[in-house]
């Protein structure tokens, strides 16, 4: 052996021993404590990749439920009412299939021939707009034909309402007389509220707060049962812009609504097949699964695919399939100006969802 390897062994020596010392007096891990570490933790959201390869789907791990207490605690408002909660398992008019319409459909659409249609669908609501913050009245005169024609059928009516979250006491004002509002002893059965509009407000977390005070206001003025719903969009749609949705107040919708309805427009999104997240069953699913978590899992959600004029049988089969497999409460497409004549009976599998 050379001088150069003698020298070589020497300084193996010099480090290997003391790390064989350090070795044998170092305190041993107890490998059946790592073993039994939990692999997640309750009631984290799960992080869904925005591109998948294709053929892998996304696994979410539901959190255990926790023990029930001993005794009820008695929410505190503006929570809906523990008559409310126990009411949940009903079909609620927000359950089922629904059909959209708004201010610029009752110009052009055939009244009686489209709820002639809606009605052999086995439509269970119409939701109609009857007004946002800048229209001169809260409903406008074009949407009461509709009200009273949906309603002969049989159908249940629902309006929505846009704020632009300026003026939240008008808003607030606006949205509770459209709920009272009665036309010839005819009234609507519930009211939703479209939460997206933000071109009047930029400030984020003032936009957040009058979302979070509209909906309280709202709640307050007409009671924990009467049927309230937010109408955002949905958490996978949020995420490719985190600065605007910063702090969307989920926790505090899953509190004053009494139904989430989720605009998962699938439609507006690319990269399908090949980024499976954006393809109509997995966009619908996921939509759904994330928003139940983010509210607790305390309110039904009806999910509203999309955009009609956007998408094509294939995807509308698979809309469906979605709202099927992640159990929501409702479905239904925006809207039913661009809903071709042949998709109701695709449409029509809807009935089933809610209780």
């Amino acid at each position: 052996m050379t001088s150069p390897a003698r020298g070589y062994v020497r300084l193996c020596s010099s480090v290997i021993v003391p790390l064989v010392l350090l070795a044998l007096v170092w305190p041993h891990t107890d490998h059946r404590t790592a073993a039994h570490l939990p692999a997640h933790h309750s009631g984290v959201v799960p992080a869904i990749p925005l591109e998948l390869p294709d053929g892998v789907h996304i696994v979410v791990v539901k959190p255990k439920p926790k023990p029930k207490p001993a005794s009820s605690p008695r929410l505190v408002w503006p929570a809906i009412s523990q008559e409310a909660i126990s009411t949940a398992d009903k079909k609620s008019v927000f359950s089922g299939l629904g059909a959209w319409v708004d201010v610029y459909d009752y110009p052009v659409l055939p009244l009686e021939q489209t709820i002639a249609t809606l009605k052999a669908a086995g439509v269970h609501t119409l939701y109609m707009e009857t007004g946002l913050s800048s229209t001169k009245q809260a409903i406008v005169p074009a949407s009461l034909p509709w009200l009273v024609a949906a309603h002969n059928a049989g159908m249940k009516v629902v309006a929505w309402y846009l704020p632009y979250y300026v003026n939240v006491r008008s808003d607030i004002a606006r949205t509770v007389w459209i709920a009272r509002f009665n036309y010839h002893g005819i009234r609507f059965d519930g009211v939703g509220v479209d939460i997206e509009y933000k071109a009047a407000m930029p400030n984020i977390p003032m936009w957040n707060r009058n979302v979070v005070s509209h909906m309280i206001g709202v709640r307050r003025a007409l009671g924990p049962n009467y049927p309230l719903a937010a109408i955002p969009p949905p958490p996978l749609q949020m995420r490719l812009a985190p600065t605007m949705w910063a702090g969307f107040p989920w926790t505090q919708l899953g509190k004053t609504s009494s139904e989430i309805m989720l605009m998962s427009y699938w439609s507006f999104r690319t990269g399908c097949p090949h980024v499976r997240i954006n393809c109509a069953y997995e966009f619908t699913k996921y939509n759904v699964l994330l928003t139940r978590q983010l509210t607790g899992g305390r309110v039904p959600i009806h999910v509203i695919g999309g955009v009609g004029d956007g998408i094509n049988t294939r995807q509308l089969n698979q809309f469906v399939q979605g709202a099927i497999d992640a159990q929501a409460d409702g479905a239904s497409i925006y809207d039913v100006g661009t809903t071709k004549p042949g998709w109701w009976r695709s449409l029509s599998r809807l009935r089933t969802l809610g209780p």
